[in-house]
């Protein structure tokens, strides 16, 4: 109409906007890649994989993570009606060098603590739809990757992981946001297929240090270094330590290697000033000595799934990866920490990479050692020493 300028003709195009088309517009505003929309109905298709494996993921109930309950989606909420699932792009900076292939990429940027970046953006946005008058829930149950290929956003690769569709170059390192609501939206078309392409050896398979990729589409989650580097209990099992190498926490090498992600990875991207000072924070040797104050307020703050109270959990994965380094300029540092240390699994485990470093030195510590230690100590000890 004539007479409406500037800002008046702003608001009257955003009156005249669907719902639909006004979620959408947020979403992009707030720095989302793409966001889609499906129904409300239960996945039944990833309740149905989780039902064929259950000994591959019984395990999560025990954790609080009841898998096929968070799948239920209206059946646990009845008043929801659609749901929005948005993307979000956590490797927009490059990762400092020293810490890949220890750290998981998407745990170097995951600092929900703070509350800083993509959570941001994720919290304005449940804060919109809430001032839109939309009921909403957002929890960790909801099967994020099924929901974004349901909502149309992303493909599955060989590997299981999710990769854009329409955006970031058709890559894999995206978070999906899926969100319930009560509103009545119109879902999108469904992509829940493998998008790979037909010449694609099955890289990511033969890449999968520990066996863990079995076939396209199938991971057994107990293999996997991401739930042994956080949360499988006890000492690390002995024929995964070796193929665990230097991680530390969590893994991504089945997506490095991935074709899909050859795009967006052979880009000059900017460097990421804070995470490269925190750096140094999180160097196994620095992990192995740590004090309680250093893991609460350095580590735990930006890769929180282990508890404050097991900072053993971290030491053992420190030492596995020194061990796993080939440079027995680590022995002093484990064979200190082989007599000094109260957990059993750290001692055990800087035992067993004494025996991989090898040499005259790490065996001295080995043999001073033996006398004092029974049990699970004392048999990574010996299980060393054989190996010298």
């Amino acid at each position: 109409p004539t007479g409406l300028v500037g800002s008046e003709m702003c608001i009257r195009d955003r009156n005249n906007m669907t719902l639909k088309q006004r979620l959408t517009e947020k979403a992009l505003e707030l720095g989302f890649e793409d966001i889609g929309f499906t129904t409300a109905e239960p996945l039944d298709l990833y309740i149905k994989e989780i039902e064929s494996r259950p000994e591959m993921y019984d395990w999560t109930k025990a954790g609080g993570l009841d898998l096929k309950e968070g799948a239920g989606l209206s059946q646990n909420h009845p008043w929801a009606k659609s749901m929005v699932v948005l993307i979000l792009n956590y490797y927009k900076k490059e990762f400092p060098p020293q810490l890949v292939g220890k750290y998981g990429r998407c745990y170097q940027i995951d600092d929900r603590i703070a509350q800083k970046d993509w959570v941001l953006s994720i919290l304005n946005y449940i804060k919109f739809l809430s001032d839109e008058g939309i009921q909403l829930h957002q929890g960790e149950e909801i099967p994020a990757r099924m929901s974004a290929a349901r909502a149309g956003l992303v493909t599955y690769g060989k590997n299981c992981f999710a990769y854009a569709r329409k955006s970031m170059m058709g890559a894999s390192w995206l978070v999906s946001v899926p969100i319930l609501v009560d509103a009545e939206i119109e879902p999108d078309e469904p992509s829940i297929e493998v998008g790979c392409p037909s010449w694609c050896k099955n890289a990511c398979i033969a890449a999968c240090p520990t066996g863990a990729l079995y076939k396209p589409k199938k991971m057994n989650p107990l293999k996997c270094i991401p739930y042994n580097t956080y949360y499988a209990p006890g000492i690390t099992a002995m024929e995964l330590r070796e193929p665990m190498g230097r991680w530390v926490y969590g893994c991504d090498r089945c997506q490095a290697v991935c074709p899909r992600n050859e795009p967006w990875m052979n880009q000059v991207l900017p460097e990421n000033p804070p995470l490269m000072e925190r750096a140094g924070d999180f160097q196994p040797e620095v992990l192995l000595t740590m004090s309680q104050d250093h893991y609460e307020n350095k580590v735990w703050p930006l890769m929180f799934y282990i508890p404050k109270e097991n900072i053993g959990k971290w030491k053992m994965n420190a030492a596995r990866s020194l061990g796993n380094s080939g440079d027995d300029s680590h022995v002093p540092i484990l064979a200190q920490t082989l007599s000094d240390n109260p957990d059993e699994t750290v001692r055990g485990m800087c035992a067993w990479s004494l025996g991989r470093l090898g040499g005259s030195q790490a065996k001295a510590a080995l043999e001073s050692r033996l006398p004092k230690e029974q049990g699970l100590v004392g048999q990574e000890i010996k299980l060393a020493l054989e190996r010298i």
